[in-house]
């Protein structure tokens, strides 16, 4: 059972959400909320614990940019996925830096919001190919990180981040580099450590940018 909480301040797209949720037995909505302000009040007195928040960028009270950083500070484990109708280059990879696991346009088929709960839940991230076609995009001409100096990457991190661009769990990565599971998390903690990444999301994008991980 995934638990997820909705911050949308539009009712009828809220409300909507919530009636498309009741048919799929794995997902239980927690919490509702209008705004970021409320989703935090109602976080701070559920008894269920929250994996996943669908937070709308736009909202009165406290936005969604916003909301996701005092997220961030005060509820760590909770995956954030942002909606919003701004699909421009800039605006997607200024989320996903500022720590989104996920960004989905308002008009995504539901199918895919279920697919994209399920993939932050189970690899902290989600990027459909569009987005990593508009992340590419953004890049292209863009000075990339230097991969020497401030930041050294070692062969077997460079293999295991590539492999985390591919979506493959700790358990495949293992079994696919003959290390053990524990290995894979401790190569995935220092690259976000060593890159200064708030989450797997982030490390997508760095790979994106210096060239590790390709769509073709």
């Amino acid at each position: 059972m995934i638990n997820i909480a909705i911050a949308e301040d539009q009712q009828l797209f809220r409300k909507g959400l919530i009636a498309l949720f009741k048919n799929v037995p794995e997902i239980q909505v927690c919490i509702e909320a209008a705004n970021g302000q409320e989703l935090l009040d109602q976080l701070s007195i559920c008894k269920n614990p929250v994996h996943v928040a669908l937070i709308d960028i736009n909202m009165p009270v406290l936005n969604g940019l916003e909301t996701m950083k005092q997220l961030r500070e005060s509820q760590p484990a909770i995956k954030n996925i942002i909606l919003t109708i701004h699909e421009e280059e800039k605006y997607i990879h200024a989320l996903i830096e500022a720590g989104a696991n996920a960004y989905l346009a308002k008009n995504t088929p539901f199918e895919e919001v279920l697919k994209a709960i399920q993939a932050v839940a189970d690899h902290d991230y989600y990027f459909n190919e569009q987005t990593i076609k508009t992340m590419h995009n953004f890049m292209q001409g863009k000075q990339p990180k230097a991969l020497s100096g401030n930041i050294d990457i070692t062969k077997r991190e460079r293999e295991v981040l590539g492999l985390i661009c591919q979506e493959l769990t700790s358990n495949e990565i293992s079994q696919k580099l003959f290390i053990s599971e524990s290995t894979v998390n401790g190569h995935r903690n220092n690259l976000l450590l060593k890159i200064g990444c708030k989450n797997t999301a982030g490390l997508v994008l760095f790979a994106i940018k210096n060239n590790i991980y390709n769509l073709n």
